[in-house]
């Protein structure tokens, strides 16, 4: 019996459904990571002494692998629009929670890697790629 990676790409066209799969497993696995080594979370939330704890550090590895199932179920069921609208969701919630982190809280600093900016290009650039091939992915 053999095994062929190539079944695990999702079907169909386009890129889109390819990359909310890459974007789900860098969710994965920096869920996966920030539950093993909660001192992950403080390098992104690093500015103006904030400490993040434990707890906060598994609150958001939580967020990571929530948001991770549904591009992943988004991935495979591209054309369904109730999923298609919750995967863009997901992107928004990610731009508004990192910016007021920068912004309002000042828990973090756009300018220092790990930092958000990584998180605000992935989350901007996949809200705007779904935004834009709307009429192509749903009907």
């Amino acid at each position: 019996m053999s095994f062929d990676v190539a079944s695990l790409i999702p079907p169909g066209d386009g890129v889109l459904p390819k990359w909310l799969l890459l974007v789900a497993s860098m969710a994965y696995i920096n869920g996966v990571q920030t539950f093993l080594n909660p001192s992950f979370a403080r390098q992104v939330y690093n500015a103006s002494g904030a400490q993040g704890t434990a707890l906060q550090a598994r609150c958001f590895a939580i967020w990571n692998l929530g948001s991770a199932t549904v591009r992943t179920y988004a991935a495979y069921h591209i054309h369904n629009r109730e999923v298609y609208h919750l995967c863009a969701l997901t992107f928004v919630i990610a731009i508004l929670h990192f910016s007021s982190e920068a912004i309002v809280y000042k828990t973090t600093k756009m300018s220092k890697l790990p930092g958000i900016v990584v998180p605000l290009i992935v989350a901007s650039s996949s809200l705007t790629a779904m935004i834009l091939q709307y009429g192509h992915y749903v009907a």
